[in-house]
């Protein structure tokens, strides 16, 4: 592969595909951290990129030396998972090569399309990673490049073989290239084999006896599923009563006489919220902890009379607040005391939004919360002090 190619990096997810945007190094973060384009919070994995590309992590094998902070950015942004672990591995390994990174579509002679988890030594963890829905919601976007080449990376799982079936069948100027699933490396040392490894893709005569082995695959597998259906016992109702152990007919739900009594409607109880400080660790700092590099300690607040939780003291370890509702369906009205003092909420992998409190604005304040849920009572109204 020559070292003029620019290469752009996808990121399947089920919801469509991201691109890499750009991986440079940031001298200036704490830790590596990942964003979406034009976004200044950092992703939700952010913390789980940081450890991988620590100064001792995973990828500092690749460099052969311990990585600077980097920045990385996402054309889009999702929640949770790792399968980028495996194509941003890769992204590390082409830079640290000399390779170019495209950053748009029209700009890429290869198309590097990879998923799934690594380990410690940067093998790529087996598993199922939805490689035909990925797949399919890729169609449009290699369809608007036909000329530039493809390399993917499939892991090993349930689906690998079809899936492999099916990228071999797009009908590409350029057939694909299909990665050994092994490890970060044996794809690196793929990608660097003169025109693409032409040793990595089956021969011509190889593909063309592939055809009629794909076809017997799936006769053989219609040919199995109806005969483990002419297999199934029947389901159908039997023509005598069922009886119990004692040998009377037995009781169903549907014939007792209280369950047929239509019950009246339950009133929803009014939902509930749960506020946290978010600390930071012993050793760690907030800016460590807004960068995703640490996780915070969740302490809760407690409530001490009706209406009013305990304060909170502006102490240095004291990154923001996390709240969380019982009502997901509700609206959660957070005062603008609280709002006006911190950065734009991020979500939390437990559905709970924080509220990463501004170095500027570490001063008392009295702020108010309340679910109101689609349906039913609202939740009751708490006022939270922050005080030195």
């Amino acid at each position: 592969m020559s070292l003029q190619q620019r290469i752009l990096v996808v990121v399947p997810t089920t919801n469509g595909p991201l691109l890499l945007r750009s991986l440079k190094p940031r001298p200036g973060l704490p830790v590596s951290a990942a964003f979406a384009d034009g976004d200044y919070r950092p992703l939700p994995w952010s913390g789980d990129y940081a450890r991988l590309s620590a100064p001792d992590g995973p990828l500092a094998r690749l460099a052969g030396d311990a990585l600077p902070p980097h920045e990385l950015r996402l054309s889009g942004c999702f929640d949770a998972g790792r399968s980028w672990e495996t194509p941003i591995c890769l992204a590390h390994g082409l830079a640290t090569q000399g390779h170019l990174l495209a950053a748009e579509l029209a700009q890429a002679d290869l198309i590097l399309w990879a998923t799934g988890a690594v380990d410690l030594d940067l093998a790529v963890i087996p598993g199922d990673y939805a490689l035909l829905d990925k797949i399919e919601r890729s169609r449009t976007l290699l369809a608007d490049a036909p000329r530039a080449a493809l390399a993917v990376l499939l892991p090993e799982g349930p689906e690998r073989a079809e899936a492999e079936a099916v990228i071999r069948a797009l009908g590409r100027e350029i057939p694909p290239l299909v990665l050994p699933p092994t490890s970060v490396g044996a794809a690196l040392h793929a990608l660097a084999q003169p025109a693409g490894s032409a040793a990595a893709r089956p021969p011509a005569r190889q593909r063309l006896f592939a055809l009629p082995l794909v076809a017997a695959g799936i006769v053989s597998a219609v040919a199995a599923l109806a005969f483990g259906v002419a297999r199934l016992p029947s389901t159908a109702a039997p023509d005598h009563p069922v009886k119990d152990a004692a040998g009377s007919p037995a009781k169903t739900a549907k014939m007792d006489a209280d369950e047929a009594q239509p019950k009246p409607p339950e009133t929803p109880s009014p939902p509930r919220v749960q506020v946290e400080e978010l600390r930071a660790p012993a050793g760690s700092s907030c800016r460590r902890v807004a960068f995703g590099a640490d996780q915070p300690e969740r302490r809760a607040v407690a409530l001490v009379s009706d209406g009013r939780l305990a304060a909170t003291r502006l102490t240095p370890d004291l990154c923001g607040l996390a709240i969380c509702a019982e009502a997901p369906r509700g609206t959660l009205e957070i005062g603008q005391e609280l709002r006006a003092a911190s950065l734009p909420p991020v979500r939390l992998p437990d559905g709970a939004q924080a509220y990463f409190l501004k170095e500027a604005a570490r001063q008392n304040f009295v702020y108010a919360v309340q679910v109101i849920p689609g349906a039913g009572p609202p939740g009751p109204r708490l006022v939270h002090a922050l005080t030195r």
